[in-house]
């Protein structure tokens, strides 16, 4: 299982646990949101148990919704 977390700004912090039969596919969906994105524009921070990426809000908030049910 894993930990993620994503801090849409300042004031939201959202904690989810992954079983094991999603982390795979969360993995691959972060590779691929870090891959389309420049540098400049990411503002929003997601982390899996210790690993710390940079992504835009609009991504932060896509990855949100595929794992919304996960989210404590």
């Amino acid at each position: 299982m894993a930990i993620l977390t994503i801090n849409l700004n300042s004031d939201e912090k959202l904690i989810a646990d992954i079983p094991l039969n999603r982390e795979l596919q969360l993995w691959k969906t972060i590779a691929i949101a870090l891959n389309s994105i420049d540098e400049d524009e990411r503002d929003c921070t997601l982390c899996i148990d210790e690993h710390s990426f940079q992504l835009t809000y609009y991504l932060s908030e896509l990855i949100y919704s595929q794992y919304q049910h996960y989210f404590l």
